[in-house]
């Protein structure tokens, strides 16, 4: 669809393609593969990420996409998305996008109002013909209003298919050679039927499995209590994931939940952060606190609750996954918290806020009480 010259739509020189799935399936996994694929490289002269989420607002969205087309591009121009003057971004965003086809991804889609999607796009119709938009959303009437081309609908994966991906991410192969082995993939597979299909599922389970392989573990998380969990919001596969962590482990990843969704999470930061909390225990290790932090690091890695990004505009970053990041945010329960997700409590221990142009004190006046933080 992206490559076609053929691909007619209803705003001028713009397709838009739509992905749709729930959450887990694999949206960004796979506008990851096509945004990397050398044939797309080759096809556009400019190509953007931007993460949308809930929080839908046009002017947020038009100064991300200068933003990331002017990194991507290594322009020397000026800072013209640090505006809040949505008409200002409006004629920059028209200005590098006329007369180049263009490949702009909007990841987690969620507002389904017709004149916002139009005025978010309002200034990319004069790209040249062939000039795409994909958008990862899991509501159908989002990709409805939004799209072009048939939507693409994101299947579930296949119970056999889940235990492929359960068996690579547990033991590194789907092929098994002995007695014991054939054991683990009878529970195994059984284990992959309980997650309904999602690959973020196999993967945080076969993380799991991985440094447990022997049949009594395996039997104990297939039995496990966890699978009968009704949360909408966490898949017990994930709550599983967790619970099965370290102490320590645990604290390193409740912490994560004071960084927003899709933040880019570096390495060496987030070490000398669970530093500064007295989260790395040391005395037992004969290692450096570093060495220590980069093992927890590895180890959330190896578990899939920390994932690496594998599309161009995030560099060598990391991040989690929405699912995992509301799995942290709620077993932290209240001693982390992000400012800009409302009331906070005054017992909390971590907080983080979204720095702004235009930081006002007042916003601030309130952590005079906290006692704790």
């Amino acid at each position: 669809m992206l490559v076609s010259d053929c691909g007619t739509s209803r705003n001028n020189n713009l397709g838009v393609v739509a992905i749709l799935g729930m959450g887990g399936v694999g949206k960004t996994t796979l506008a990851q593969l096509v945004y990397n694929d050398e044939k797309v490289e080759h096809h556009f002269d400019l190509k953007a990420w931007v993460y949308v989420s809930e929080d839908f607002d046009v002017v947020r969205v038009t100064k991300s996409l200068i933003e990331s087309v002017v990194r991507n591009t290594s322009s020397s121009a000026s800072k013209v998305w640090e505006s809040n003057n949505l008409d200002i971004l409006r004629v920059q965003l028209k200005k590098i996008s006329r007369e180049k086809r263009f490949l702009f991804v909007l990841d987690d889609l969620w507002n389904d109002n017709y004149n916002d999607w139009d005025e978010l796009v309002s200034p990319l119709i004069d790209g040249k013909p062939g000039s795409m938009v994909i958008i990862t959303t899991h509501q159908r009437k989002v990709a409805e209003v939004a799209r072009t081309f048939p939507i693409h609908k994101l299947k579930l994966l296949s119970n056999e298919d889940c235990w492929s991906l359960l068996s690579k991410h547990a033991l590194g192969s789907d092929e098994f050679h002995n007695s014991t082995n054939t054991t683990l993939e009878e529970i195994g597979r059984k284990i992959a039927r309980k997650y309904g299909g999602l690959p973020i599922a196999a993967k945080t389970i076969g993380g799991l499995l991985r440094s447990k392989v022997d049949i009594t573990e395996w039997t104990s998380i297939l039995n496990s209590n966890v699978w009968n969990l009704s949360n909408d919001n966490i898949l017990p596969a994930l709550h599983l994931s967790y619970q099965y962590l370290p102490s320590h482990l645990k604290r390193c990843f409740a912490y994560c939940s004071i960084f927003p969704k899709d933040f880019p999470l570096d390495k060496k930061t987030l070490v000398l952060l669970w530093m500064a909390e007295g989260f790395l225990d040391c005395s037992q290790e004969g290692k450096m606190a570093e060495e220590v932090g980069d093992d927890c690091f590895a180890e959330l890695l190896s578990r899939s609750l920390i994932q690496q990004s594998n599309h161009v505009g995030r560099g060598k970053k990391f991040f989690m996954h929405d699912l995992v990041n509301d799995l942290a945010t709620i077993v932290s329960g209240k001693s982390c918290y992000r400012l800009e997700c409302g009331n906070v409590s005054k017992n909390v221990l971590h907080l983080s806020y979204t720095q702004e142009v235009y930081d006002i004190f007042m916003k601030f006046k309130s952590f005079n009480n906290f006692k704790c933080l």
